[in-house]
This record gives C-alpha cells, sequence and structure tokens, in this order.
C-alpha cells in the first residue's frame, strides 16, 4: 500500500505518486483507500480533499451549487494563464458556454467526420507499416487527435504540422511555459483571422457567444480554443496508447476484437472505464460544510478519482475484470453532472476507429514493453509505445 500516513498522523497522499504505477498495484492501493478512508485530507500540493467511492463522487460531480469548478479543474492548477471555460465555469456562466457548443459534438456532427478521420489513421499508418517497426503512440496515437483537431477547429492542412509540435510538448508537461506561449499565439493568430471572416466552423461559433448578454471576450475565446484543443488530444492519445499496451498484453483480449470486430464499441467503454487515462479532476468548495463526516471549509479544493470510482464494486461486479459485454456499464470516464465531457461522442468514435484500423493492418503488432515511455500531468500518459509487427504495404 503506498504510503498515506506518517507516524505523527499526518496524510501524505499525493494522487501524482499514486497514479504512477502500473494497473494492478494501482486498483490495489485504491481499493484500500475506498474502503479504509473514503474522505481523506492531504498536505501535497498545498493540501485538498480526495473522495473514492462511486457515490460519493457522483454526488460531487452533480452538486454545483456546493462544489464550484471555477476553482479549477486540476490539481495542481494547469499552466495556463486563465480559467478554462466550460470545464472551469459555473451554473449559469457554464451553460453560457456549452449549450451553443452541443450541436458540434452531437453523434449527427461527429458522423460527417469518420470518413476524413478514417482517412488521418490510414495515412499515418502507411507512413510506417512497411518497417516493421514503429512508436504508435508517437506516430499514430498522438497525432491522429491533433489531427482531428486541427480538422474540427478550421485549421488549415499546412498547419496541422505546426499545431502537432506544441500539442505534444503540452500533453507531456501542461505547465511548460514555452508550448503555452506557443499555443496561446496559434489560438490568437486563428481568432484574428475568424473575427476578420468568419467561416461555419467552432473558432467562428465560439467568437460569436455571448456572455451575460455581453459579446465574448478575447480572452475567453482564447480559453475556450485552449479547451477544447488539450482535452481533446491528451484524453484521447493516452486512451488509445493505453489500450494498444493492454491488447499486446492481453493476446485474448485482442483476439475477440479480431475475430469480431462488432464488439468494438463495447469495448471502447470497458476499456476505458478499466484503465480511465483521465484518473481524477477537482473542485472547490463553495461554503463550510460536513461531508461524510468531515468538516469541509470553504475554498478548500476536492479531487474525484474518476479511476477509483469506476472500479468500485458497489457499481461494478468484478471491477477489476475486463468484459465486453458488461452492461450496465455506468462508468465516469467522461466525467459526471454537468461538467460531463463535451466531446464524449467525438472521442468514442476516434477510439473505435483508430483500434479498428490497427487491428485490421497490424493485427500482430508486439509492445516492447520494456522501452515504453510513461508520464504522469492531467492524465497518466504514454509518451513512446514502440511496437514491431509484420511489415505490409500502404494502402
Amino acid at each position: 500500500m503506498t504510503d498515506t500516513t506518517g507516524a505523527d498522523g499526518a496524510t501524505h497522499f499525493d494522487h501524482y505518486k499514486v497514479f504512477d504505477q502500473m494497473q494492478e498495484p494501482l486498483l490495489e492501493d485504491l481499493a484500500e483507500l475506498r474502503t479504509g478512508c473514503p474522505v481523506v485530507h492531504t498536505e501535497a500540493h498545498g493540501g485538498f480533499w480526495s473522495l473514492f467511492t462511486y457515490a460519493d463522487i457522483g454526488n460531487v460531480a452533480r452538486s454545483t451549487e456546493e462544489f464550484s469548478s471555477h476553482g479549477g479543474a486540476t490539481i495542481p492548477s494547469h499552466g495556463f494563464p486563465m480559467q478554462l471555460p466550460p470545464i472551469e465555469a459555473d451554473p449559469p456562466h457554464h451553460a453560457q458556454y456549452r449549450v451553443p457548443m452541443l450541436p458540434l459534438f452531437a453523434p449527427s456532427a461527429i458522423e460527417k467526420l469518420i470518413d476524413p478521420m478514417r482517412s488521418m489513421v490510414t495515412e499515418l499508418i502507411n507512413g510506417f507499416c512497411e518497417r516493421g517497426s514503429a512508436d504508435l503512440a508517437g506516430e499514430l496515437a498522438i497525432p491522429f487527435p491533433g489531427m482531428t483537431i486541427g480538422l474540427f477547429m478550421g485549421v488549415p492542412p499546412e498547419e496541422i504540422e505546426q499545431l502537432k509540435g506544441w500539442t505534444r510538448e503540452l500533453m507531456l508537461d501542461i505547465s511548460n511555459s514555452s508550448a503555452i506561449g506557443e499555443a496561446l499565439m496559434f489560438f490568437n493568430d486563428l481568432y484574428e483571422r475568424r473575427k476578420a471572416e468568419p467561416k461555419d466552423d467552432f473558432p467562428s461559433l465560439v467568437i460569436g457567444l455571448e456572455i451575460d448578454g455581453k459579446p465574448i471576450t478575447h480572452e475567453e475565446c482564447l480559453a475556450v480554443f485552449a479547451m477544447v484543443t488539450f482535452a481533446g488530444l491528451e484524453t484521447t492519445a493516452n486512451s488509445s496508447s493505453h489500450i494498444f499496451e493492454l491488447l499486446s498484453d492481453r493476446p485474448d483480449l485482442r483476439q475477440q476484437l479480431i475475430d469480431d470486430p462488432a464488439k468494438i464499441p463495447s469495448a471502447v467503454e470497458e476499456l476505458l472505464r478499466y484503465l480511465s487515462p483521465l484518473p481524477a479532476s477537482a473542485r472547490t468548495v463553495r461554503d463550510d460544510m460536513e461531508f461524510q463526516g468531515k468538516s469541509l471549509a470553504s475554498g478548500d479544493r476536492v479531487l474525484l478519482n474518476w479511476i477509483s470510482a469506476n472500479h468500485d464494486p458497489d457499481e461494478f461486479d468484478d471491477p477489476n475484470v475486463i468484459d465486453f459485454d458488461r452492461f450496465p456499464n455506468r462508468h465516469v470516464v467522461f466525467g459526471a453532472g454537468p461538467h460531463r465531457c463535451l466531446g464524449l461522442h467525438l472521442a468514442r468514435v476516434q477510439l473505435r476507429i483508430i483500434i479498428e484500423e490497427v487491428l485490421r493492418r497490424l493485427p500482430d503488432y508486439d509492445v516492447q514493453t520494456g522501452d515504453v515511455e510513461r508520464y504522469i500531468g492531467v492524465t497518466r500518459g504514454i509518451g513512446s509505445l514502440p511496437i514491431t509487427f509484420t511489415p505490409s504495404a500502404p494502402m
């Protein structure tokens, strides 16, 4: 068990250290915390409360009147010099950002992106399929969502490489000041172009928003661009890398999907639940309150451990078993309550496409486990995933 309490009784739980483990030890530690101290205070990262049960986490995520998102969605804070709405906005402002965006993220809208996204994956695999080896993270899992974001944001094809560069740097270190500066310059340029010549795309929609009856500000636009870009990149990239690593370790599960690709959509849900690459997010206590016998003060930070909730046996039978036929599967990978991930339909389709194409074209890929590069940030990340496979011709 990861040490959480010192001899003086002080709590030392640090989610960065706990999450920086292989899956089985991590799940063992979370199970012990969930049953032994489901609401615990730690002095790490300036001090915060941490929740571990499915019920507690769901209640807090839905209780916007008691727990604010405006104080920041991460512990410690991300490196951007502004709040990132709508994920870091509270009602009623939250809906003013989110509701106008919903049609662009609806399943019917995402369906129109399927063919372009599949072409992107084909192009990326063509770049290494003849070699018999590749970095499945650096050459596919990371650039694919970056290219999709470019498509969604209306970025010209010639600028995709520029976007992919700083988004990768932000993935590896969200507090990277140089990458943040590049990102904000990129977004500012996009803002200026769309301000001068609006189009039927996401940036133009954001620029046209009204918040509290007033036009959205320049800074608020850049913040929304940053939130959608970074959230869409990191979570999808790391989800796919973790899934490919797991399927390499579990050839029985991989073979199920090769034999029956129709299982892939339900497999995506179950693999996301099991892996929970975005392991936690944060809220801030609005007013002094009692919660599960603990005294929480106004301004206290609260960490919602989604990965622990997704392995709570009170909600999931045999939670540490991967079952592609699990039903119901009410996981909280995409969060819960009004801040549930805006781009969940896009993420699901991206993951379905990339898994389909890798299993179709690289069915015997093998992860070189000793060379996998990992990092812990907002997500449990994989920066490099070296593989070998039987070479094939481009398509």
